[in-house]
């Protein structure tokens, strides 16, 4: 068995099982990973301070696996700290530059304020400025409009997220329901 490798047992195959129906919901409802696993390691040290009243910052990291650096926040705090993706940080500066002009539209390219050049302002080398469009267009937030890209009214994506949310409280509700005699 390789270093990295995880032997293959029941319990395994079980939570990978959990794991894709979270992976399934997470993405057919537009919610981030990043969000999903800090709302996810800070119920695990909440649980594992709850189990054990007395158990310090070091025995709950040594129990979770997350870095003891990060247990008090996850304790104190009734928020969690998620960077914005760098998606959301071109669709802010998409904003502010059409609020600044009062427009609804940014260049595509071939301009020192185009939507290219946010960009590569925020995601330089890991995203491309179509990948970054396409996805601004999937959640409603954007169209194509020959050679700008213009931003499409708030009403379209908010309707977006409501259905996502209606749709995470079913699953949400559907889960607890079906393992609250398990735990």
């Amino acid at each position: 068995m390789k270093k990295n490798e995880v032997k293959i047992t029941p319990m395994n195959q079980e939570i990978s099982k959990i794991a894709k129906i979270l992976a399934v919901a997470t993405l057919q409802n537009d919610f981030s990973y990043k969000e999903l696993m800090e709302y996810y390691k800070m119920h695990m040290v909440r649980e594992a301070k709850k189990e054990k009243k007395k158990s310090t910052v070091v025995e709950i990291s040594a129990r979770t696996g997350i870095d003891r650096r990060f247990i008090a926040p996850y304790l104190n705090s009734e928020q969690i700290q998620v960077k914005p993706s760098k998606v959301s940080r071109v669709f802010e500066d998409v904003k502010a530059y059409c609020k600044k002009n009062d427009t609804k539209k940014i260049l595509k390219n071939d301009d020192k304020e185009s939507f290219e050049m946010l960009c590569q302002k925020h995601a330089n080398g890991s995203l491309t400025p179509k990948a970054i469009y396409t996805e601004l267009w999937r959640l409603g937030l954007m169209k194509d409009v020959g050679t700008h890209y213009k931003l499409k009214k708030p009403q379209v994506a908010e309707k977006k997220v409501a259905k996502a949310t209606k749709r995470m409280v079913s699953i949400g509700d559907a889960i607890s329901d079906s393992v609250k005699d398990l735990l």
